[in-house]
């Protein structure tokens, strides 16, 4: 089921080269592409790594690291793509809050936040994004690896309980 899903959601290796024109032979290799368990468990888990930063290269950065710990490239972008210009506020907000907790810095109220204020605050923010990718990328590549094993399991169970 999953791997049915993600084949229609994404475009294959061919169409991608035919398309951006790409020539790089090390995007080619299968390992990059390959829809299985362990490939898309490191992709969804490097993606959301990336995602979790405060960083405005993190596609580029998050391909690179797919590169390197052969994860499908497709799924990886669209995992970095967690933050979005709509998620980007809830996620960074909650990264200041945790880095905010962790260095015991006081909080101010909304209406007395300024943009000076803000930037003397960028240490406590990347403390807390630098957890938050951590734990989201280990967190999620536990859990597509489990639920990708549960759904096949179940996939053959059905297949092998008799009909009637």
């Amino acid at each position: 089921m999953p791997r049915k899903l993600l084949r229609r959601v994404i475009p294959d290796r061919e169409t991608v080269h035919q398309r951006a024109g790409l020539a790089c032979r090390w995007l080619g290799e299968d390992d990059l592409w390959h829809l299985g368990r362990r490939s898309v468990a490191r992709a969804v888990s490097v993606g959301c790594f990336w995602a979790l930063l405060p960083l405005p290269i993190q596609t580029p950065l998050g391909l690179l690291t797919a590169i390197f710990f052969r994860a499908n490239l497709p799924v990886t972008v669209v995992a970095v793509w967690i933050s979005n210009p709509l998620t980007m506020v809830p996620l960074y907000g909650t990264g200041f809050l945790i880095g905010a907790y962790l260095t015991a810095t006081p909080l101010v109220p909304l209406d007395e936040m300024t943009l000076k204020w803000l930037g003397s605050r960028l240490p406590q923010l990347w403390a807390g994004c630098i957890l938050m990718s951590i734990l989201g990328a280990l967190l999620s590549y536990y859990l597509v690896n489990t639920l990708w094993r549960l759904t096949v399991l179940r996939n053959r169970r059905d297949r092998n309980q008799p009909i009637g």
